[in-house]
């Protein structure tokens, strides 16, 4: 690691910022793909390259690399034993001062990843420490329950995991794997939002080992700049349940009277399902789906969109969609819920609703389209709130919790 040569004041604390670190990061890619949370890896990757520091991602998919930075495959066809082969190869070339650690392929290895190097994992979701994956009852229903015994009754009774028992059970089981970096007392852990970092405390998580590290959107300014189209409802979502893609199809149902028309911007495995629901309410000539699409052309339709939707039904984690529609100075409808709050400012920025419903959600959309100065006023407002969420911000955090992850690592070999 380098000597230290400056400090800075991040959340109230003063830090070491190191001048260079050299950072591994694993990850399942090593490209922009399938949703926000492999983009926001590539884009990481970039950022501290940019800042100085040294880069290299270690990734266990067979798609082609995208990033500007050493590279080392540990596919995840190999047994665990192949895996740990490959990534002590690539420890051994690269010599990391700090793993950022993305993956959940790996986990056997952490505990002795986190005895030899500075370790932090990043916890992407609830699944985490939620057997069910979204920590919801049936209809969505947020629950407080950390995990335990009785979530295997409440899986099945409440509809929070499925209708077969054994694999509820085998989803229960995995569990004690998932959550092995809470035995784990000299690694740290990082999440990117307050709603998180209440799950692990919920679940008994060590506070102490815990970095909040809110995400970070690209500047609109830097990819593109295109005009508004009036009335164009942009969805960016990996097509999932969870995701709620078939409320805005189904709000979009209910503003036949306002000239507007709806881009899916994503994939997955409900688009067949979706684009039937359009095609049987009548709405296929008003509904376009791109796809899995490209970082830059999904910068376009944002430059293009009068209002971005984020219609997703679980209590979402952080949501990437919501700092990027600040980025792009949009106004966003959003349901309540998760670390929305954490983004979205209401009345300000956006419109948050709070009935779960296509109706409720159209009733937003609406109120917008209808007052175009109203929502060209609040893209305004959602660009002045970006600059928290820019990237070198974001890069400043993330380089002073590696330090932090450093210390602890350095401070707990000692004892």
């Amino acid at each position: 690691m380098q000597t230290p040569v400056a400090h800075a004041l991040t959340d109230g604390l003063s830090v070491e910022i190191v001048a260079l670190l050299r950072v591994l990061l694993i990850n399942d890619g090593a490209s922009p793909h399938t949703g926000g949370m492999n983009r926001m890896v590539v884009d990481t990757s970039a950022g501290l390259v940019r800042a100085g520091h040294a880069v290299a991602i270690a990734y266990h998919d067979d798609r082609s690399v995208t990033v500007n930075c050493p590279v080392f495959r540990v596919p995840e066809a190999l047994p665990m034993a192949g895996r740990r082969e490959a990534l002590d190869a690539a420890l051994a070339e690269f010599r990391p001062d700090v793993i950022y650690n993305h993956s959940t392929k790996i986990l056997p290895l952490l505990p002795d990843l986190a005895e030899r190097f500075p370790l932090a994992t990043f916890f992407h979701d609830q699944s985490i420490f939620c057997s069910g994956g979204d920590r919801c009852l049936r209809g969505w229903t947020p629950c407080q329950r950390p995990h335990g015994w009785a979530c295997l009754w409440h899986h099945y009774v409440g509809g929070c995991g499925g209708r077969n028992p054994l694999n509820n059970w085998r989803l229960w089981r995995e569990m004690s794997l998932r959550m092995a970096p809470w035995h784990l007392p000299r690694s740290r852990v990082q999440v990117a939002s307050r709603f998180m970092q209440q799950g692990l405390r919920e679940n008994g998580f060590p506070e102490a080992r815990l970095d909040v590290v809110p995400l970070f959107a690209e500047p609109a300014a830097a990819v593109t700049g295109l005009a508004t189209e009036r009335g164009l409802l942009l969805v960016p979502s990996r097509l999932v349940r969870s995701k709620g893609v078939d409320v805005a199809v189904k709000a979009l149902a209910g503003l036949s009277d306002v000239s507007c028309r709806l881009v899916i911007a994503g994939d997955g495995p409900e688009k067949a399902t979706l684009s039937g629901l359009a095609a049987k309410l009548g709405l296929a000539n008003r509904v376009e789906f791109t796809g899995e699409i490209r970082p830059a052309d999904l910068a376009n339709w944002y430059s293009r969109a009068a209002v971005v939707l984020f219609p997703v039904l679980r209590p979402e984690p952080f949501g990437l969609v919501g700092v990027e529609a600040l980025a792009c100075g949009k106004p966003i409808v959003a349901f309540a819920g998760g670390a929305v709050d954490e983004w979205l400012w209401p009345g300000e920025t956006g419109l948050r609703v709070a009935a779960h419903t296509p109706a409720a959600f159209a009733a937003c959309i609406r109120e917008l389209l209808l007052a175009p100065d109203r929502a060209e006023a609040m893209g305004r407002a959602a660009k002045a709130r970006y600059p928290f969420f820019h990237p070198s911000a974001f890069i400043e955090r993330l380089v002073a919790a590696f330090e932090r992850t450093i210390r602890w690592h350095r401070e707990t070999t000692s004892r």
